[in-house]
């Protein structure tokens, strides 16, 4: 069973942010997967994750410049925070002795479903029908 589910309710319409938005769940996914095995797999699969935010927030971010989407900057702003905490979480976990923590798992799980049903679901009104 999947920890976090992508659905057809997820899709924009947009193919390249649905296609990122798709990856981002399975590397999350697949991060839960590997929470108990070593730190060097579940290193390899953070910094997968945290590459991918960083290209997904600047297609998002992009594609939101180009159609002149007003909410930009809050947008921009949450995308900011987000890769800060979740990178702070991950030099925190690189140089300690502690486990992997199940709560930047759910942490990351609640963020991306909020951000994706009340930011992300607004630009739909953009894509091209």
């Amino acid at each position: 069973m999947s920890f976090i589910k992508w659905s057809s309710k997820d899709k924009l319409g947009i193919s390249s942010i649905d296609k990122q938005h798709k990856e981002i769940y399975e590397i999350v996914n697949n991060l839960h997967d590997l929470k108990d095995e070593s730190k060097t797999k579940i290193s390899k699969q953070y910094k997968v994750l945290l590459s991918k935010f960083k290209e997904h927030f600047e297609t998002e971010e992009d594609f939101m410049k180009k159609n002149n989407v007003l909410s930009l900057f809050s947008h921009k702003l949450e995308h900011e925070r987000a890769l800060a905490k979740y990178s702070t979480y991950f030099e925190q976990y690189q140089s300690s002795k502690e486990p992997f923590d199940d709560e930047i798992l759910q942490s990351l799980k609640t963020w991306l479903v909020n951000h994706a049903e009340m930011k992300d679901n607004k630009l739909k009104q953009y894509a091209k029908k």
